[in-house]
């Protein structure tokens, strides 16, 4: 039975979704179907399964209605304060964004792994790059634009953090490199950027050149995130034009990690890729 430790210091998405998955134990522990329990709770089929997924909060009266109905009388205070604990809000509500998403599972993740065909990851971006990405999205109203391009770089911060750091592990496609995203003036201050992160001790990034050729997995940017102490499991995010969704289902996520490791394989090492990108700015000029 998974347990929580006050002394953790997680994000409301970790929080809901650690929730969840203890509320779920508790009905299976209780013997009940999802049938049963929404019937018994009152609640609809989709709603305790976003509940049990982590998709949805928690609030401390349905909470006690649940555990009521599975018979729980150990656990309230824990479980409580759990709720309360998953309804705060994060540091980029702030910013006017989300409290949904690949950021929220971010904030609370380890380490990510990630692979990127079209353009440089999003904690990899310089503040230029960043903005004229957000300039050019027809999502993004001229008001956000700044609020985003901030939040972009605070989530950069953890590479550097003693506390609490995030690893990457960055492989990028030749192509992210070469598409002028801003111009050249933009793009020269990318290129710098990636060296001086690529020489931090958290940041692993490899260049897959053009010449390695296609893989199926290029299609489509995606991310694994890994949670510390394997308190919950590893995630597999895809991005698409519009958006991303994520997956915990095991088949998904295993076969993304070997499809990491073959395009690892195939890239560049961390010696060779920064050589690879001096000489990608010299060919800009």
């Amino acid at each position: 039975m998974t347990t929580w430790s006050d002394d953790e210091d997680y994000g409301p998405s970790i929080t809901r979704r650690m929730l969840g998955l203890i509320m779920r134990q508790l009905r299976e522990q209780a013997r009940m179907s999802t049938i049963e329990a929404c019937e018994a709770i009152e609640i609809s089929p989709a709603t305790l399964s976003r509940l049990e997924n982590g998709q949805q909060g928690v609030n401390v009266h349905l909470a006690k209605s649940m555990l009521d109905v599975y018979g729980e009388v150990g656990r309230h205070d824990e479980i409580l304060d759990l709720c309360r604990r998953s309804q705060r809000k994060g540091w980029w509500d702030t910013y006017g964004v989300s409290g949904r998403g690949y950021i929220t599972m971010e904030s609370d993740a380890e380490s990510v792994r990630t692979f990127q065909a079209l353009l440089i990851p999003g904690l990899l971006q310089s503040e230029d790059y960043a903005r004229t990405l957000f300039q050019n999205s027809e999502n993004v109203r001229a008001d956000r634009v700044e609020p985003l391009v901030t939040v972009r770089m605070i989530r950069q911060e953890r590479l550097r953090g003693e506390r609490k750091p995030l690893r990457l592990e960055a492989i990028v496609h030749e192509a992210a490199l070469r598409c002028l995203v801003g111009g050249i003036e933009v793009m020269y201050g990318q290129y710098a950027h990636l060296a001086e992160l690529a020489k931090l001790p958290t940041v692993s990034l490899r260049i897959l050149p053009s010449s390695a050729g296609s893989n199926a997995r290029m299609a489509s940017g995606f991310s694994v995130l890994t949670f510390p102490d394997k308190i919950l499991p590893d995630t597999l995010y895809i991005e698409h034009a519009f958006g991303g969704t994520d997956t915990e289902k095991k088949a998904e996520v295993d076969a993304a990690k070997v499809a990491f490791k073959r395009l690892r394989a195939k890239a560049l090492d961390e010696a060779a890729s920064l050589a690879f990108l001096e000489r990608v700015a010299e060919e800009l000029s």
